[in-house]
């Protein structure tokens, strides 16, 4: 005969027995879904078509994004729209490294200029620090010569991001155009540790855009970041070392 043996199943009593509201067990859920509709609508609200529209045949002003990049692919390629007489002038913007140095000033120097090329480049030395203010300095600058379209060229892996934030700049005032150009470090790929950070940087500039910064007014007069054009026999001049100037 079977020994019953000492330990038996304890059962808890009725008022142990606790689960969870049935409402709490949808609200993650219902979290979610909300979330990915708020983020699929802003990137949809976002996006720009005029990012992939064909190039024009000829406008009057092709403007070239700062890339603060190693290899200056970015103004290599408005040199060639320059060149084959897409753009009548090509401007050319960049930042200060340092001692009065711009990237434009860089940039431009590695440009094969012929004949009268060299009159139609300018360099757009500012203090900007984004895309956005790149876009509202740009916008104001084209403002005041009634230039009704214009070719942005840039990165190949920024062209979403920079249309959309020049549509949203100009508000249908404008037809931006876009022109992408290769990117060593992006090229570089997730096995790169530069082509891995690139893509990092990126990816949390977009969402960003996405999530928070498209949604916010852009102010027409409020003023934008300082910046000068140069051209002509500035075009390209480096600053002279401090030892000449010394006494």
């Amino acid at each position: 005969m079977p020994v019953p043996s000492p330990f038996h199943p304890v059962s808890p009593r009725p008022s142990e027995q606790r689960s969870l509201p049935p409402t709490w067990i949808w609200i993650p859920a219902v979290v979610s879904i909300l979330l990915l509709a708020y983020v699929g609508f802003g990137w949809w609200h976002a996006s720009s078509r005029s990012a992939r529209d064909p190039l024009p045949k000829h406008v009057r002003y092709g403007f070239v994004l700062d890339g603060q990049s190693p290899d200056g692919l970015r103004v290599g390629k408005g040199y060639e729209l320059l060149h084959q007489g897409v753009v009548d002038t090509l401007v050319v913007s960049g930042v200060e490294i340092g001692g009065g140095v711009h990237y434009s000033t860089i940039w431009v120097r590695m440009l094969p200029l012929v004949g009268k090329e060299k009159e139609r480049v300018l360099e757009m030395r500012s203090t900007c620090s984004s895309t956005l203010d790149e876009a509202r300095m740009m916008d104001a600058y084209f403002d005041e010569r009634r230039v009704d379209s214009v070719v942005v060229i840039t990165s190949d892996f920024h062209l979403w991001r920079a249309a959309s934030i020049f549509a949203k700049v100009s508000q249908g005032r404008r037809r931006w155009f876009f022109q992408g150009a290769p990117d060593t470090r992006w090229d570089g790929g997730w096995s790169d540790r530069e082509g891995m950070k690139a893509r990092f940087f990126e990816g949390a500039k977009r969402f960003t855009w996405v999530l928070v910064e498209q949604w916010k007014g852009v102010s027409r007069t409020s003023p934008v970041h300082p910046h000068s054009i140069a051209r002509g026999d500035e075009l390209g001049r480096l600053p002279a070392p401090a030892w000449k100037s010394a006494p």
